[in-house]
């Protein structure tokens, strides 16, 4: 079989879903770039602390390295008690609220 019947072959069972996956990252634009945000962040606090890694992260998070792994590649939807126990065990802040009065 030559490489060019490969490809045909490869290409055709595999059908590509490349515009719904462009239409959701769009669709969820605001907070994937938050997400981002807070991975950077968390990257960031691990790589300043020698004695930190995703592993020790995730023990003292409760969670398995594999969710770590998933929150630091900045594309998990992130819920206020998972910002809370990052802040926590990292020992930084990440998000803060400001209520202006009218």
């Amino acid at each position: 079989m030559t490489t060019l019947e490969k490809l045909k072959q490869i290409s055709e069972s595999a059908p590509s879903n490349w515009r719904e996956q462009a239409q959701w990252r769009k669709d969820h634009r605001d907070w994937l770039r938050k997400s981002g945000r807070i991975a950077i962040a968390v990257l960031a606090a691990i790589d300043s602390d020698p004695d930190m890694s995703q592993t020790v992260l995730a023990e003292k998070m409760g969670v398995t390295k594999q969710y770590i792994s998933k929150l630091v590649k900045g594309q998990e939807n992130l819920s206020l008690q998972t910002i809370c126990k990052l802040e926590s065990a990292l020992g930084i802040t990440l998000v803060e609220v400001q209520v202006s009065q009218a």
